[in-house]
């Protein structure tokens, strides 16, 4: 007898956000749902207010109203870092990465977060400490061998092209040991190469990883490829939610947003 299987769970959500700069409304009673193993996508316009909204999911803005709610509990009064502490983990737009440090050195200090030992207790329990950063290190290679960066481990990021910059990067995010990925235009200024290889790489994260992605991309051949649900804004506004077919198909989307490119 076939068993169906139980519905998947939603990891992070926004209620009804509103927020405003001054008179400016960056986001209208805006509500999202990221579910497991879910590449959810935000498009819209420039100035649409995405950033924003993926801003108040990581709790850089607060917004006047609404709530941000994750496995179900309310967080919206907490700020980014505890936030991170939980797992929901962040990459912007500009490379957050040390340029004066290897790549495995970047990627370990993603784990600063996740340390359990002060100072205090690192001059009582050496050998806890020494055991937390063993378990690090092992994780950092794994990382490594992940984003295929083994003969790069040791090479100073400022020397590396921009693509593998970005790489180490999501590298550090990953070290977070995240249950939520919130990626915000990975793929600006990459070329077609490098765009396919972050691609692979997020498809590898919810699919490997088991990670749900939410995803800010202008590209709309890579949103449309990888995706499983996208959810459009306008004017601080969501007009449409649904699959990439969906959403290809939607008037009011094509109408204030995709236009020609589905010629």
């Amino acid at each position: 007898m076939h068993t169906p299987s139980a519905p998947a769970k939603d990891v992070l959500s926004a209620d009804r956000l509103c927020l405003r700069f001054g008179a400016v409304e960056a986001l209208k009673s805006v509500s999202l749902t990221v579910r497991e193993r879910e590449i959810h996508a935000v498009i819209g316009p420039n100035g649409a207010g995405k950033s924003s909204l993926l801003n108040c999911l990581s709790g850089f803005y607060k917004p006047q109203s609404g709530a941000v709610r994750f496995n179900g509990a309310d967080i919206s009064a907490l700020v980014p870092h505890k936030r991170a502490g939980l797992g929901i983990s962040r990459t912007f737009q500009g490379i957050q990465t040390y340029p004066s440090m290897t790549a495995r050195e970047n990627i370990l200090t993603g784990y600063h977060l996740r340390m359990k030992t002060g100072l205090f207790s690192a001059l009582l329990y050496w050998g806890r400490v020494r055991a937390e950063e063993e378990a690090f290190a092992r994780r950092a290679e794994e990382i490594i061998d992940f984003l295929e960066l083994e003969e790069r481990r040791h090479e100073i990021v400022g020397d590396m092209s921009y693509g593998l910059r970005k790489r180490v990067d999501l590298g550090r995010a990953l070290a977070l040991d995240p249950k939520i990925l919130i990626m915000d235009e990975p793929m600006a200024g990459m070329s077609a190469e490098e765009k396919g290889d972050l691609a692979r790489f997020i498809l590898d994260i919810r699919d490997g990883l088991g990670i749900p992605v939410v995803l800010v991309e202008h590209d709309m051949e890579v949103v449309m490829d990888i995706s499983d649900r996208i959810t459009v804004i306008d004017f601080g506004q969501v007009i449409a939610c649904g699959t990439p077919a969906e959403i290809r198909t939607n008037d009011a989307v094509i109408a204030a947003y995709l236009g020609g490119a589905q010629q």
